[in-house]
């Protein structure tokens, strides 16, 4: 089923100034554990901030998010919103929202385009990117085809593949895993030997 972007509205901006004491606007957001059919959906690992993400692209979502293990990760400083914002999951959790990462870069199709990323307690994706994004990027979402397809004025048009919502892989380097030894994970040391490979002998 292919939803086609509305005109953009622009979510998370207004960063500098002093926030207001009014109620937080209402938005929506989905989980990957509240998506039904993974295979429907579109998702993507590519470059958020020069950094590998897991990245959905999320029609329910009214706006852009960010995992808060992922924003740690980013050098960019977090604004306050003008207007705070009262996430609400389709499970019915709700969450409020007064920061943002504002002008994020992400690498996308060899393009680099900006999202503003609100940090918000998600799991398993990295990134979410709304209809704040997808609507000022001229997108439209095709969830059959698992792609989403680009057409920003002035530009030839382009199309993001998916391979669906698979788990990415998780690949950390010795000095990562150092860091995360001194702060005081687990670690375990696994010898791998493959029984089925002859052993040379010497004649």
């Amino acid at each position: 089923m292919s939803k086609q972007c509305t005109q953009p509205k622009m979510g998370g901006q207004g960063g500098n100034g002093a926030q207001q004491q009014r109620a937080p606007a209402r938005t929506y957001a989905m989980t990957a554990e509240e998506v039904e059919n993974p295979n429907d959906v579109v998702t993507g690992i590519f470059p958020v901030c020069s950094k590998s993400a897991y990245v959905f692209f999320d029609t329910g979502a009214t706006h852009s998010f960010v995992s808060l293990s992922f924003a740690r990760r980013l050098s960019t400083p977090s604004q306050d919103l003008e207007i705070g914002l009262a996430i609400e999951s389709l499970s019915g959790n709700t969450l409020v929202a007064d920061k943002v990462y504002q002008s994020c870069n992400l690498i996308l199709c060899d393009r680099m385009m900006l999202v503003d990323l609100v940090p918000l307690a998600i799991l398993k994706f990295d990134v979410i990117l709304g209809m704040d994004w997808l609507s000022a990027n001229h997108a439209s979402v095709d969830c059959f085809k698992n792609e989403v397809r680009f057409a920003i004025p002035e530009q030839l048009e382009f199309v993001f593949r998916s391979m669906g919502a698979s788990e990415p892989l998780k690949i950390i380097s010795s000095m990562q895993a150092k860091r995360l030894l001194e702060r005081g994970c687990e670690g375990y040391l696994a010898y791998v030997m493959d029984t089925d490979k002859e052993k040379i002998k010497i004649e």
